[in-house]
């Protein structure tokens, strides 16, 4: 819990860095169409569908920042489309970079 709250926060302050430079930031973008799930494993619920080019930004502290997405599990917040405001887990292999996202919509 207290890891998830320091991730919203540090999203927080990104974004309103971000915002005194632009209206937009840089998200991650999907490459395929995605279940965004509850936790890292198929086996976890399906919470929703997520459609290719869907703009999210990762939540994770800086040392998983650092590693490679295309072999893990990526908790996620979704920026748009159906699924905005939610959060959860999308395999890697299904997230691209990068998408210019207006951060105030």
């Amino acid at each position: 819990m207290l890891t998830s709250i320091r991730i919203i926060v540090g999203v927080g302050l990104v974004l309103a860095a971000t915002a005194a430079w632009s209206d937009q930031i840089d998200a991650l973008s999907l490459s395929s169409d995605a279940w965004l799930r509850e936790g890292p494993s198929t086996a976890d619920r399906r919470i929703t569908g997520v459609s290719r080019g869907t703009a999210v930004l990762e939540m994770a502290d800086a040392e998983t920042l650092a590693e490679d997405l295309r072999d893990r599990w990526v908790q996620v917040y979704v920026l748009e489309g159906r699924a905005a405001g939610r959060e959860g887990w999308i395999w890697g292999r299904l997230i691209g970079c990068c998408k210019a996202h207006e951060w105030l919509d």
